[in-house]
């Protein structure tokens, strides 16, 4: 079975035309797959509307008790989830259901599998100088602790068994690059298209900037704190 994780706040409108989309394609391509929708006890109602619509739909949907944050909400929906591949997307159209096909097929020969911007054939749709900016100082500065081209990609899938005994402790909304650091994955791109969201507000904004700045800084100890236990083990008396 395929779990697909999608965190949601304040996301009613987007999530009513997101879930038939994506169960078309599960569909289309012969995919066991459910839907984790982990709600931030949204006020526009988003987490009854998706209790309604698991009356047709394979969904669960875990309530919390407040906007608690993006990386914690798609940890729950780790723990909720059945399938033995699990995926990661937003809830604002962003991401293309569409291309959920060909990230699977490729979890065969790998361990986790990102929808990229930056790769050959990859795009971003109409994004502002600013906006350009802030991801490519963002990108830059994880480049020491991954080899991914597009480290600030929420869209991926990933097997199962690579979350056993990680210690996962994201700061921000970038858990995607949260397990690459630290489980250290064999890891695919493929292009995608992000395009902007149909409704509601982007999540982007200045305390997570900080945030991920936080989180960075906790990724580099991290990677420190490893280099200095190889190091001790190659030290020979």
């Amino acid at each position: 079975m395929i779990s697909l994780v999608i965190p949601t706040y304040n996301e009613k409108d987007n999530i009513e035309r997101l879930v038939p989309d994506i169960f078309d394609v599960f569909r289309k391509n012969s995919i066991d797959g459910e839907l984790i929708i982990v709600d931030d006890n949204s006020p526009d109602g988003t987490a009854e509307t998706v209790e309604k619509m698991s009356k047709k739909y394979n969904i669960k949907t875990v309530r919390r008790e407040g906007k608690l944050g993006l990386s914690s909400a798609v940890l729950d929906g780790f723990i909720a989830a059945k399938g033995e591949i699990i995926g990661v997307m937003d809830a604002d159209f962003s991401h293309s259901p569409d291309r959920i096909p060909d990230m699977i097929k490729l979890l065969g020969s790998c361990d986790m599998v990102f929808g990229s911007r930056n790769v050959p054939g990859g795009s971003t749709e109409n994004w502002s100088f600013f906006r350009k900016i802030v991801s490519l100082g963002a990108t830059i500065l994880a480049k020491p602790l991954t080899s991914l081209k597009d480290p600030m990609s929420g869209f991926f899938f990933l097997n199962r068994s690579i979350l056993d005994d990680a210690e996962l402790n994201p700061c921000g909304f970038k858990i995607g690059l949260e397990i690459a650091v630290k489980c250290e994955p064999d890891i695919r791109e493929v292009p995608i298209r992000f395009s902007n969201r149909l409704h509601g507000e982007s999540k982007m904004n200045r305390r997570e900037m900080w945030n991920y700045l936080k989180h960075l800084r906790g990724l580099y100890a991290y990677k420190t704190k490893q280099r200095l236990r190889l190091q001790r083990g190659c030290k020979t008396y």
